[in-house]
């Protein structure tokens, strides 16, 4: 087991191969920044691992970090004040990282990022950024013109989430969830309706998984308070969309506008947390 120093006692837990019986655990773990695997080896390991990656993890944590963070910078559209949340993210880690793991002897290495908090408030995850083809296969079964920062985002994590939950669905998951979220909407008794009108079940786009509740943030065609579409929650406990008829109860209704305003709620509110 290599030096772990660099990650707080949440990334420890989550990637241990060895617990209690009934606990989650991973046959194979390589964490990457305290490896001195070559380029060739790790490669060979997992055929995903990008290469910005390998390079990303010869270099001193404070370099990571701020190369990660420019990195994110570059790729999403400039928004003021997701600017301002995402600054405030990255000045609250310790470190980020790339770990390497299998869950089996058989299975596949999956390679992930580790945004690591200080002081072990938690840590965030990611999968390596999302192939070309897979997102135009995920805009042609959207069927609508997909937000233009969340499609950025997908080119930097394809998937994301914290602890042990990636919420953020993949873009292979996201096509096959809106068809889950269509035969649920379909298969319900009474429709789902949203200020005295019926919702068509095609115009939610679900983006990310509330796990254990059926529910999702989804994108949603009826409504586009700029210039692309903004994004519910949509309830499977109460079956209801959030209400975003008055601006000033986005927030509490978990409706947000773009892409961005959902992911800085999500960044800031989860690094807050103890």
């Amino acid at each position: 087991m290599p030096n772990l120093k660099w990650m707080n006692a949440l990334v420890r837990e989550f990637y241990q191969t060895s617990g209690k019986e009934g606990e989650s655990v991973f046959h194979s773990v390589l964490f990457l920044s305290e490896s001195e695997e070559s380029w060739e080896a790790a490669s060979a390991k997992c055929a995903e691992l990008p290469r910005g990656w390998y390079e990303l993890c010869c270099l001193p944590t404070v370099d990571r970090i701020s190369f990660t963070r420019e990195f994110w910078t570059g790729r999403l559209p400039y928004q003021p004040a997701f600017c301002k949340v995402l600054s405030d993210f990255f000045t609250k880690l310790e470190d980020v990282g790339v770990v390497l793991s299998k869950t089996s002897p058989g299975a596949p290495w999956n390679a992930e990022m580790v945004y690591s908090l200080k002081e072990n408030r938690s840590f965030f995850r990611g999968p390596p950024p999302c192939k070309d083809e897979d997102i135009e296969q995920l805009k042609m079964i959207a069927n609508v013109m997909l937000p233009r920062d969340y499609l950025s985002f997908l080119r930097i994590h394809n998937g994301f989430g914290k602890l042990s939950e990636l919420g953020l669905l993949k873009a292979s998951q996201a096509i096959r969830m809106k068809e889950k979220v269509m035969n649920f909407l379909l298969s319900n008794e009474r429709p789902l309706m949203h200020r005295g009108r019926v919702v068509d079940p095609a115009s939610l786009i679900p983006f990310f998984e509330s796990f254990g509740t059926e529910s999702y943030q989804c994108f949603f065609a009826d409504w586009y308070p700029g210039n692309e579409m903004g994004n519910v929650y949509l309830s499977g406990i109460d079956y209801t969309i959030s209400d975003c008829a008055d601006p000033k109860e986005w927030a509490d209704q978990l409706a947000f506008p773009s892409f961005l305003d959902w992911l800085a709620f999500y960044l800031e509110g989860n690094s807050q947390e103890q």
